[in-house]
């Protein structure tokens, strides 16, 4: 399943469950990501995100402080999110929560528990 296509891509991953992140980390590197950059919540993702250019960010929804919402409207907010695709990860399946989520700007939304096919389905209809 690896492939060379994402090899030059850079990830930015906001989980702030670990062992969620683990597995999120190896279907990434699963696909071919080599270069991602790990965040524990919304807070330390956006000071990451204004530090790296980054292709993809992959971030859950429900977490401390910041929500996975509230750290995109952020980025948004700050002009960080220009040419950056964006998957909206969680465990939240209620369909008021996608729609609101898409309404705000997010491109996808993947609930878990991942599957890594639907997972590179995903990541491929957003970097093309």
């Amino acid at each position: 399943m690896s492939s060379e296509k994402y090899k030059d891509k850079v990830v930015l991953l906001v989980e702030d469950d670990e062992q969620s992140r683990a597995l999120l980390i190896r279907a990434l590197k699963s696909l071919g990501f080599v270069r991602i950059i790990e965040a524990e919540d919304g807070q330390s993702g956006l000071k990451k995100l204004y530090l790296n250019k980054v292709n993809l960010i992959v971030c859950d929804w429900r977490m401390p402080g910041m929500s996975g919402l509230e750290f995109y409207k952020a980025a948004e907010k700050d002009n960080l999110l220009k040419d950056i695709a964006f998957l909206m990860v969680s465990a939240e399946n209620e369909k008021e929560k996608v729609i609101v989520a898409l309404k705000a700007g997010i491109k996808d939304y993947m609930v878990k528990p991942i599957d890594v096919d639907l997972l590179e389905q995903k990541i491929e209809k957003l970097l093309g």
